[in-house]
């Protein structure tokens, strides 16, 4: 029987929904209800009906007699906002109004609380907080339905999940339901890896979105990531209306295919790259060490960090960044904002490294990392604020070269970043990936009146986009120099 039970809720769905179950919905629901499985995750685009049929599923828990009641015990809700656990739960009573049950449930929405109770049995719904702290403890439930995910504050949104998943298992028969699009979720941060992770022993992933070489404007390729335009023709005139928008703006084409492909994209309108070129170079071969590289270093002071791009001739990247111990890494993280664990797995690949028992790092610390690891400079690059503190660490084993932070300089720098990105031959050592796609997530792209850029922090204080600075003062020098003309070799004559 328990084997059937994702049959028995699409047909209980069925017979009570306003709408017709679709058919990637009833494919989901078959297999996130299989007796094995504990996690069930739904991702597809803006408009997909993810939280009406959150809503449906949560609606039917505290039905009696559906496939999914228990009396008495609680049906949980959770989202970014109680703003937007209202929109689940106005699903909900729209449903249990349909079937003329809306007053045989006690309703309480406050400003703080909001729940529906079964007055005759006990069996609730309540929504929780979108704090984390106050999820722990979490044992008398049946299942738990967790709306955009990808919306979720980045650290409290982990401490969430977390809470969440770890609630499971204390009687039988619970489950966490997850529906949401990937955007707006931080790279790297729970949400997405586990969409990327796929299904496993326990957990259901289903992610509908665009494929990732598809042509994003194409209204076949659209239509197979937006499976309601084939029956709602006002979300298909709004698809394609936001489409044409974005043909003509960068910025919107980004948040079209985050939102309406349900592809990973940044949707900031200010991205130094765009992740799916940041893609390419992280898929180019990485080639060895020939010659000395072109190294842009940023000089951390107080909560900043240290870094170094390293940039060889073949596009060889390496990358590497220095914070100092105090704070501790864990702390530090917090402070920042970043996904739980992040900052220690990037000291174990030791592209992270710690100036321990210090609140100010010290630059030769870094310096000496590339030096014992066989990186001789040809030249360094750095704010010409820097240069006499740069050059005291580096005590003279290579040049230092100061680099006037200018509009213009700067925008020179991004153009020839994004040049090596788009065009090649920039590549990345597998090890440094996750130190450089934080600071490119960290960092944006500020604009003047008058054509120029600037790389600015994305979050203040809090970004750790001092890698990708030091990308970009590496860039640019390199590009410099392939468009200088080449020297002319010496002419010389035999006299006898």
């Amino acid at each position: 029987m328990h084997a059937l039970l994702g049959g028995r809720v699409v047909r209980a769905l069925q017979e009570r929904a306003e709408h017709p179950i679709l058919r990637f919905h009833r494919r989901w629901i078959r297999s996130a209800y299989r007796p094995e499985v504990q996690v069930g995750a739904l991702s597809c685009p803006r408009g997909s009906a993810k939280t009406w049929i959150a809503g449906q599923l949560a609606a039917l828990s505290i039905t009696p007699g559906s496939p999914t009641w228990e009396e008495r015990v609680e049906v949980l809700a959770v989202s970014a906002s109680l703003e937007q656990s209202r929109i689940l739960l106005g699903f909900v009573r729209g449903a249990l109004a349909l079937q003329g049950r809306e007053d045989d449930y006690r309703w309480l929405d406050s400003g703080q609380r909001l729940a529906c109770t079964h007055k005759a049995t006990g069996t609730k719904l309540r929504i929780l907080s979108s704090s984390g702290k106050r999820a722990m403890g979490l044992a008398q439930f049946s299942t738990i339905y967790a709306d955009e995910p990808g919306s979720w504050e980045v650290r409290g949104g982990q401490l969430m999940y977390d809470a969440l998943r770890q609630s499971l298992g204390k009687r039988p028969g619970q489950r966490l339901m997850l529906f949401g699009t990937r955007a707006p979720s931080e790279p790297g941060s729970w949400w997405p890896s586990l969409l990327d992770g796929g299904s496993g022993p326990g957990t259901h992933v289903e992610v509908l979105a665009a494929p990732p070489d598809a042509p994003w404007d194409d209204y076949n390729v659209i239509r197979g990531a937006n499976p309601l335009v084939h029956v709602h023709a006002p979300l298909r005139r709004t698809i394609l209306r936001e489409r044409d928008d974005a043909r003509r703006d960068p910025a919107a084409r980004r948040s079209f295919e985050a939102y309406r492909l349900n592809r990973e994209a940044d949707v900031f309108n200010d991205v130094l790259v765009e992740v799916e070129a940041w893609k390419r170079v992280e898929a180019r071969a990485v080639p060895p060490r020939e010659g000395r590289p072109v190294v842009g270093f940023d000089m951390g002071s107080s909560r900043s960090w240290s870094a170094a791009w390293c940039l060889w001739r073949n596009g060889r990247s390496e990358c590497y960044a220095l914070a100092p111990g105090i704070p501790d890494l864990a702390e530090r993280e917090r402070q920042d904002a970043m996904p739980r664990g992040l900052y220690a797995r990037l000291y174990e690949d030791e592209v992270l490294l710690v100036d321990e028992g210090l609140r100010v790092s010290r630059a030769e610390v870094l310096i000496g990392h590339l030096a014992d690891s066989g990186i001789r400079p040809e030249v360094m690059l750095c704010d010409r604020f820097m240069v006499p503190a740069l050059m005291d660490a580096v005590r003279g084993r290579w040049p230092v070269v100061p680099r006037v932070g200018r509009w213009s300089e700067s925008t020179e720098d991004i153009a020839a970043f994004r040049q090596l990105v788009a065009d090649g031959p920039l590549s990345i050592l597998p090890k440094c990936r996750g130190l450089a796609r934080l600071a490119l997530s960290q960092s944006a792209v500020k604009s003047d009146n008058q054509g120029g850029t600037r790389l600015v922090k994305r979050q203040h204080a809090r970004s750790r986009d001092d890698v990708a600075v030091a990308g970009v003062l590496a860039a640019g020098a390199l590009v410099r120099e392939r468009r200088r003309p080449a020297r002319r070799p010496l002419r010389s004559a035999i006299i006898r």
